[in-house]
């Protein structure tokens, strides 16, 4: 592929930042004195066309980066218009200005205006990108050699020219040699031009009549002038004396002028050179100009004399180093980038001497003319035409300027040009030695007007400042933690285009190394990514991650989002609601009862002694700033509400403690201290003095009314008034934006209000969970209880920091998130230890959309279910473009509470195990670097993790390393110590480890790729293989076979997973509504009932049965109350039949007729009032006696409800427990007629899908 020269580099830049327009459009008119033979006129157009390869060139772009596609055979474009000659000037405009996509098209068109009084207009509407003004010479004599050749019926016998324009870009590029070379000419031409330009203003100020838009339209208008003869001729005999020129003279005049508007001493203004160094691009169409930034210091006791001369020398040593092309001069000095503005200058001047505008094609005589565009590439454009008499003398300057309307008004620009006129008159008939302060170019009047522009200016520009919005992500200092993962992406997008290890949420991408080249390349690769239309402008106009984030999600979020704002206490309601995510912890809590399942715990060894009365007050100010922290949980009626106490600080206890053993023991028992919501505020904290004098600080916070993110906000706050308190004043700060109780009822009208998010949201979620099923296979050490008892553990891990490295790599190069990766790392690990190949994940999201929230304490965190599909073995990048294209969706249908999406979809609810999702995977960013220090800060100590919120729970930390590079993750395993031993968490935490090493190494290998250790050995001549026919390690399922000597391993259609004991462990392989079952465990839990002999369990449509033999007396009703006392909701059989003698395999028995009643008799009438309750609380809703209370549209709320209605109807006071374990009309009106609410401890667990025989004591009833 053939590059693009520079010069045509940053014109291609501008159309793909702009659109195309027609800003860059250089029309050449041709108004004839006569008819041109068309046929003739077209054909020469071809034949220039066919002669210089740039009129026939297209410029597409491959990975970003433009290339020059030259057409063999063009299709040029000559069209014939016919006019009346009123209508031509308006015509030719119009056709000028037509936009030209050089992506696409010829950047050439040619179209002849006929007009009936024979007086023709040609308009060859020609792209910057192919030509500049020295071209038209060229144009225009290679036109008139084959109009002449054509008309005489014969081809143009032109002799070929010596190169082509592509020869002169690659040309260029060897020239100039690579800018990282010191011994290359460009790396020459760049110390020049770096010392040249250090510490210019970004920005000439002037007296504009409109702040500057944040993206120009490019529409000018014109003004003209002109400089007398007389003083013409007197700044030509100056140029002389000084060995300068008149371009020289005209600058230092422009500096004059733009000092007197406003501009200051330090004045740079940009000019334009031809860039044909060698003879052989004379003759040669194209794009060659450069520009060029001319400095001036006008700042001392400067004169006259002494500023054209230090702009003759700063011109000389421009020249001498013209080569280097601007685009390459603004990529390597990187000055502040704005698409509102050029860099580095924003004036243009030029100067020549005026041209004859006679031309003859063809013998024909034509006058050549410009089309009025009505743009403007730069804010002003000072232009001065040389004119000189017959003899050669000097006879005036001509003078315009073209002016960008977005700015300046006629009359403003009027006044600018007279002021360039009256400094070129000033520099002519002053004398020399004239301080530049003496040079008074303004009237008193005019210099009051350009004050008070400048003040209105001012004024306007801090209006726009201060406007909510003008201030985004990019100014905010320090980084803050991403909200949305698709952020995480563009920052590490960001990072790959600028090849830097780490990019924040408010890193501006040119002040880091960006240019217009890199933002194509990071545009396509956003698109690419996250699918969001990325186009260089909104690089531009939204720079950093953040920013570009916002911009680009405003296009797509049509949904009407109501504002966040604080509400007046006289205004709420008299009890305001729980957020979603408390009413869940709320639930919970009612639930399982009190417990320090949700306790946060801050607990550090402090390097400086506080002093206990300050701290204490410390602790009441914070309380007192954030509402959250001083309010209770009461109910009415069943349902909770806040009630914010007044008045009230936090407890400090303080604690002696003796010993190491005894400050453990201390700070175990703070952090497992169990709070009561409804009748006291969920934060308090302990001072415990250490023998040796320290000092351990413990903060703990229920999980209510506070989450992760709020730990750094309640910290900062703290130390805050702590070092007021010590100084003996209370903390100065402002108010927050907002309390926690503006957010739940902003919470509540975003999802439920007039343009709720909700119904939305919970159609994804529908569609995207359909069909999931309700637990994770996941095989585990011990059956599952009936109920979770939320007691965990914690084991660690560690990844290398060459892994972490690896895993960020392997995100950016798929446009994923370091989170997205872990979560297929693991996705892939859970489906080879028997999982399956549909895994739910949960993670948990901040919830803290608006900025607002970012400063405040509280319960914010929503969970999120991540399904992935893992099916297939496909390759790991593989899986993680599905990750990553669910994961976005799914962040993007963020706002919808889980407990409002369990309530909706109404899984199967369990008390032994939470819905949708038992596995849980989190990553956490490395902290900030330390700032200011804390009068709080010390060395952080762990404590005993007493509690499980998840049968497993894998959590990551980013460590930095001192440079701020990946140094590593810092593992933690949760896990439920009801379900999972010590050693298989380990070998699970280890093994993601090993996984996340695998996958960072080799990212295409498969899903089955890792080795996790050496193959299990057989056991009893059976061994375990994968789908491969390899043996599987210790703890991987897979499919029993036996081991016939010498020959192949026989199948059994049994599936285990060998396990470190040496033994072969059976794994579920039928369903039973979406759960994995095990009637052996069902089995054996019946023949533990005194009356049960033998059992066998078997499936049936999708429903567990079970055959019992058993002594008379004991009923089915009272069978089934067994096992579901003992077993999971989804174990306990649907029905127990008694039989006379268990059943061989694929036998039928005939059913024992039941003899008695249950031990419990229920009431006649009570099923009766209890269906009517259950009618009552589901707002009537049609329900049988068997049909579950949750399936049935019943949720967590409603079941408390129902208990309060339960206790008003029958005076009984049932628990939720209860109605999770009975949540049919028959079986909780059994529960009603019994006293006995506890339940025994859950027997062991077996696994077998087979109906088998199953006796106590190894004897066998046969009837």
């Amino acid at each position: 592929m053939i590059p693009l020269s520079y010069a045509q580099r940053r014109l291609w830049f501008m159309n793909r930042l702009e659109g195309s327009s027609p800003a860059y459009n250089a029309p050449v008119v041709l108004r004839f004195d006569g008819a041109p033979d068309r046929g003739a006129l077209a054909a020469a157009v071809r034949d220039v066309v066919e002669r210089h390869e740039v009129l026939r060139t297209v410029y597409p772009a491959k990975d970003a980066e433009p290339y020059q596609d030259i057409v063999g055979d063009p299709d040029v474009r000559f069209e014939v218009q016919e006019c009346a000659a009123g209508d031509v000037a308006d015509a030719v405009t119009a056709f000028a200005r037509t936009p030209v996509d050089i992506t696409r098209e010829l950047p050439l068109r040619a179209r002849l205006f006929t007009v009936p009084a024979g007086q023709d207009v040609l308009v060859l509407l020609i792209h910057h990108i192919a030509t500049d003004g020295w071209s038209v010479g060229c144009l225009l004599a290679d036109l008139d050699a084959a109009y002449r050749a054509r008309a005489e019926g014969r081809a143009p016998g032109r002799e070929p020219l010596p190169v082509q324009y592509a020869d002169y870009a690659l040309w260029q590029r060897d020239m100039l040699g690579d800018p990282e070379d010191p011994q290359s000419t460009a790396h020459e031409q760049l110390a020049h031009w770096r010392a040249a330009l250090d510490g210019a203003p970004a920005v000439t100020r002037l007296p504009a009549d409109r702040p500057r838009p944040a993206e120009p339209s490019h529409r000018g208008a014109t003004v003209t002038g002109r400089l007398d003869a007389a003083a013409h001729r007197a700044l030509i005999r100056l140029t002389r004396a000084r060995r300068a020129t008149f371009f020289m003279a005209a600058r230092s005049a422009l500096c004059l002028a733009l000092r007197a508007a406003g501009a200051g001493p330090d004045v740079v203004v940009g000019t334009p050179v031809a860039g044909r160094p060698e003879e052989d691009l004379h003759e040669l169409v194209g794009f060659f100009v450069n520009s060029l930034a001319l400095r001036a210091d006008l700042s001392g006791d400067l004169d006259l004399d002494g500023l054209l001369d230090q702009v003759r020398d700063t011109d000389l040593a421009a020249y001498a180093h013209e080569d280097l092309p601007f685009d390459l001069l603004v990529e390597h000095l990187n000055p502040e980038r704005s698409l509102g503005r050029h860099p580095f200058f924003q004036v243009m001047l030029t100067a020549q001497t005026a041209q004859d505008t006679t031309v003859s094609i063809g013998g024909i005589p034509a006058a050549l003319d410009g089309a009025d565009l009505a743009t403007a590439k730069f804010d002003l454009s000072f232009h001065c035409a040389e004119t000189h008499r017959p003899d050669g003398d000097p006879d005036g300057v001509r003078l315009g300027l073209q002016y960008a309307t977005d700015l300046y008004d006629e009359g403003t620009a009027h006044l600018l040009l007279s002021l360039f006129r009256r400094a070129l008159t000033a520099l002519a008939e002053q004398p020399g030695d004239t301080p530049l302060r003496r040079i008074d170019l303004l009237t008193r009047g005019e210099q009051r007007e350009l004050d008070r522009r400048h003040e209105a200016l001012t004024r306007a520009e801090s209006r726009r400042a201060a406007t909510p919005g003008a201030s985004r992500d990019g100014e905010r200092s320090g980084p803050r933690p991403a909200t949305d993962p698709r952020e995480e992406i563009l920052r590490g997008l960001f990072a790959e285009v600028l090849g830097r290890d780490e990019v924040l949420a408010s890193d501006n991408f040119f002040k880091l190394g960006g240019h217009s080249l890199l933002a194509g390349k990071l545009s396509n690769r956003v698109r690419t990514a996250l699918g969001l239309p990325a186009s260089i402008r909104d690089v531009f106009l939204a720079p950093t991650p953040g920013q570009l984030l916002r911009r680009l999600g405003e296009g797509r979020d049509t949904s009407v989002r109501p504002a966040l704002r604080p509400v007046p206490k006289a205004l709420r309601p008299a009890r305001t609601p729980l957020s979603a995510a408390q009413q869940r912890l709320w639930f919970v809590g009612q639930l399982q009862g009190p417990s320090a399942t949700y306790n946060i715990p801050v607990v550090t060894r402090l390097r400086r002694r506080v002093e206990p009365g300050a701290f204490a007050a410390a602790l009441a100010d914070v309380a007192e700033r954030h509402e959250v922290l001083r309010t209770v949980y009461r109910s009415a009626d069943g349902e909770p509400y806040q009630e914010v106490l007044e008045d009230v600080r936090p407890v400090l206890e303080q604690v002696t403690t003796d010993g190491p053993d005894g400050l453990r023991a201390a700070v175990d028992a703070a952090a497992g201290y169990v709070f009561d919501i409804g009748a006291e505020i969920p934060f308090r904290a302990w001072l415990m003095e250490e023998a040796d004098g320290g000092q351990v600080m413990v903060l703990l916070v229920h999980h209510i009314a506070g989450d992760g993110w709020s730990t750094g906000c309640l910290l900062a706050d703290l130390d805050r008034a702590y070092r007021a308190r010590v100084q003996g004043c209370a903390p100065e700060r402002g108010p927050l934006p907002v309390q926690y109780t503006d957010y739940t009822l902003w919470q509540h009208e975003l999802l439920d209000g007039e343009h709720g998010v909700a119904s939305e949201q919970l159609a994804y979620w529908q569609k995207t969970l359909d069909g999931m099923g309700p637990l994770l296979a996941l095989p585990t050490d011990r059956p599952r209880p009936a109920e979770s008892d939320g007691v965990g553990a914690l084991t660690g891990f560690e990844v290398s920091a060459e892994t972490h490295r690896g895993l960020l790599r392997v995100a950016r190069r798929n446009g994923a998130t370091l989170f997205m990766v872990v979560q297929a790392a693991l996705a892939s690990l859970l489906t080879r230890h028997g999982a399956g190949t549909d895994v739910a994940l949960g993670t948990t999201v901040a919830g803290r959309g608006d900025d607002a929230l970012h400063p405040l304490v509280g319960f914010f965190v929503n969970t999120l279910v991540l399904r992935t599909d893992t099916s297939g073995d496909p390759a790991f990048t593989d899986l993680l473009r599905r990750v990553r294209d669910a994961g976005l969706a799914a962040y993007s249908h963020q706002d919808l509470p889980f407990d409002r999406l369990v309530e909706h979809l109404s899984p199967h609810r369990s008390a032994a195990h939470a819905p949708l999702v038992q596995v849980m995977v989190q990553v956490h960013a490395a902290g900030a670097a330390p700032g200011a220090p804390s009068a709080l800060d010390g060395e952080p100590l762990l404590f005993r993790s007493t509690g499980a919120k998840s049968d497993l729970t894998f959590a990551l930390t980013e460590r930095a390393g001192p440079d701020g590079g990946p140094a590593g993750l810092q593992g933690v395993l949760e896990y439920a110590t009801a379900l999972y031993d010590e050693e298989t968490a380990r070998l699970l935490a280890r093994r993601l480890a090993e996984t996340l090493d695998a996958f960072a190494a080799a990212p295409g290998a498969p899903l089955s790729g890792p080795q996790y250790g050496p193959a299990a050995a057989p056991v009893g001549g059976e061994a375990v293989l994968d789908g491969r026919g390899l043996p599987v390690p210790v703890r991987v399922p897979g499919e029993v076979h036996v081991l016939d000597p010498g020959g192949a391993p026989r199948a059994t259609g049994r599936w285990a997973y060998p396990g470190a004991d040496g033994a072969l462990h059976p794994v579920a392989t039928r369903t039973v509504g979406g759960y994995p079952v095990e009637p052996g465990r069902v089995e054996e839990v019946l023949t533990g009932h005194p009356a049960v002999s033998g059992a066998a369990v078997a499936v049936r449509d999708d429903r567990l049965v079970a055959y019992v033999v058993c002594a008379p007396g004991a009923g089915e009703a009272e069978l089934r109350g067994w096992a579901s006392e003992r077993l999971p909701e989804y174990l306990a059989p649907a029905r127990v039949v008694r039989v006379a003698r268990l059943p061989e395999p694929g036998e039928e028995t005939a059913e024992v007729p039941e003899e008695e009643a249950p031990a419990a008799a229920v009431p006649a009438d009570w099923e009766e009032r209890l269906l009517g309750v259950f009618r009552e609380v589901l707002d009537g809703r049609a329900i049988g006696r068997t049909d579950n209370f949750f399936k049935s549209g019943g949720h967590s709320l409603l079941a408390v409800r129902l208990l309060n209605r339960i206790r008003a109807e029958f005076g009984h006071d049932l628990t939720l427990r209860d109605v999770f374990r009975n949540p049919t009309v028959t079986s909780l009106a059994r529960r009603l007629a019994t006293e006995d609410t506890d339940a025994p401890a859950p027997p062991g667990r077996g696994a077998s899908p087979a109906l088998r025989r199953r006796t106590r004591a190894g004897t066998r009833n046969r009837g």
